[in-house]
């Protein structure tokens, strides 16, 4: 299995499934019995090391001996012998963090245990241990509270699972996929908990021995038989569920997420794929790229003529911030600083290249100034003539999002808070509140968590522990370094200075020039 080495031997097989040729002829079912006997044969090698030994294949310092009955290291090609050890490490390494992600999960896992059992408002005081942690660690409390549930789901309903996976026998690719393909079955009150343990079981016995491919594929089936309820109902169920989003990534792309019945789903795709097959031979765009603009074209305009980019026809409400330089360049020039760049930004932060932000600000009709701070680059003013519809407006732009530390929520799902309470005389003045999402809004009232505003809106959070975290107003806008100019105009890191033989009307406030001797 030498050329499973620099290939993603999971992408590699799924390539073989779409349709495409191994060389050696090889079809997709045999690669996975090949790849799985590979890792078998690794999983069975490493087994039989202690955990010195471990350290010392991680080390370089020893290689994996094979396993009795196979050929001596000796006998095999010196190429052979080194990918063998650069292997052996590997899988050291991949056996190490897997105990320490076990441990990490142990370690989380007894800490929502100790909350369960303090008693109390539980779900408070995870959210409050959540935040402690993420703080710590510079992630979002939410992320920080799934990983507490996750880890003691996983240790609590899953332990022949977890145990495989400390000891190295799967990977935590293969415990992910037992995590994903049981959630039902363990969620379902209804089903016998000794039906669980069995399925558990069987599915670790199983991917001890497959890929994770394989293992998904196989555990589909095994829980659906022993789910009490029958498919058709669970599908029911699920389809109330289907849901819509996106996901926003850099250099101004979004990706568009449906989740939905599989064969709405499917149907829906393999249309679009047919319309790319189908397109013209002098067109330029890839297959991929046809197919996005298909579906694209039905979603915006609801149909899909011949050419594929009437995406005009829609009406919609959308929030763009648009710095005034950009609609004052006619083209995006490559060589400009990248200090005075500033992209478009939709709500949320996804930015927008400066081709659509003209191409919306030439159809746009409505138009509402924001004045920026020319050194912070922080919004200060709102021209409009409603005060309170203002000041709410000045802070959504100040803001941006939720203000609690590692929050990303948007500003528009989120509510204005008073950062001293109203109700402790707290004014309703823009020095007195910041956005916080509901459910930081809520935390920050019920927990040991404490806030002060500072000046420009900065906030200074004390954890529970006594630990402060300042939340800066990202700028909204490019900003600009106040700098003295030279006697030439340019600009000068010294500090500015002046002499006698300068005129009376070039001298700086202060100076200690000799004024006088230098009129005479």
């Amino acid at each position: 299995m030498d050329e499973w080495w620099g290939i993603d031997a999971e992408e590699y097989i799924a390539s073989i499934r779409a349709g495409a040729i191994d060389p050696h002829g090889r079809t997709a079912d045999e690669l996975e019995e090949e790849l799985a006997a590979h890792d078998r044969d690794w999983s069975e090698r490493l087994a039989l090391l202690s955990d010195a030994e471990v350290e010392e294949v991680i080390a370089g310092r020893k290689q994996v001996p094979p396993l009795p009955g196979t050929a001596p290291a000796a006998e095999r090609p010196e190429s052979v012998r080194r990918q063998d050890a650069l292997a052996g490490r590997i899988r050291a390494i991949e056996l190490r963090r897997a105990r320490l992600e076990a441990e990490h999960r142990e370690v989380l896992a007894a800490e929502l245990q100790h909350l369960r059992d303090a008693g109390g408002d539980v779900g408070m005081a995870v959210k409050e241990s959540a935040s402690i942690l993420a703080a710590e660690l510079r992630l979002s409390d939410r992320v920080m509270e799934r990983k507490l549930v996750e880890a003691w789901t996983t240790v609590t309903d899953l332990p022949a699972a977890h145990a495989s996976h400390k000891a190295g026998r799967i990977t935590g690719t293969h415990l992910r996929a037992i995590e994903q393909a049981t959630e039902a079955l363990r969620t379902d009150p209804s089903v016998d908990p000794e039906d669980r343990a069995r399925v558990e079981a069987e599915l670790v016995e199983i991917a001890e021995r497959v890929t994770p491919s394989q293992l998904r594929s196989r555990a589909r089936r095994i829980v659906d038989r022993a789910m009490a309820d029958p498919l058709q109902r669970r599908h029911d169920r699920a389809v109330e569920q289907r849901r819509a989003w996106v996901d926003d990534h850099d250099d101004g792309i979004s990706t568009l997420a449906l989740s939905g019945p599989s064969v709405t789903i499917h149907g829906a795709f393999n249309r679009a794929t047919d319309a790319a097959r189908a397109k013209p031979k002098d067109d330029p765009r890839t297959f991929d790229q046809y197919r996005l603009d298909a579906l694209m074209e039905v979603l915006l305009t609801g149909q899909t003529p011949e050419d594929l980019h009437g995406i005009n026809q829609i009406s919609a409400t959308v929030t763009v911030t648009i710095p005034a330089t950009e609609l004052l360049k006619r083209t995006d020039d490559a060589d400009e600083p990248p200090q005075l760049r500033f992209s478009g930004a939709l709500e949320g932060g996804a930015l927008v290249d400066a081709a659509t932000v003209r191409a919306l600000a030439a159809e746009t009709i409505t138009w509402e100034r924001l004045f920026l701070h020319p050194v912070t680059g922080v919004p200060v003013a709102v021209d409009t003539y409603k005060p309170n519809r203002a000041m709410r407006r000045w802070l959504q732009r100040r803001d941006g999002r939720c203000r609690w530390p590692g929050c990303t929520n948007r500003v528009s799902r989120a509510d204005a808070d008073h950062t001293i309470a109203h109700a402790d005389g707290g004014p309703t003045t823009l020095s007195n509140l910041a956005h916080l999402c509901r459910r930081h809004h809520l935390m920050k009232h019920a927990t040991a968590w404490t806030v002060r505003q500072l000046d420009q809106g900065v906030l200074e959070w004390t954890s529970p522990t006594g630990k402060i975290y300042l939340d800066e107003p990202e700028p909204a806008g490019p900003a600009f370094v106040d700098r003295t100019p030279d006697y030439w105009g340019h600009p000068s890191d010294e500090p500015a200075k002046c002499t006698a033989s300068d005129p009376p009307w070039a001298h700086l406030k202060d100076c200690t020039c000799d004024l006088e001797s230098a009129t005479a």
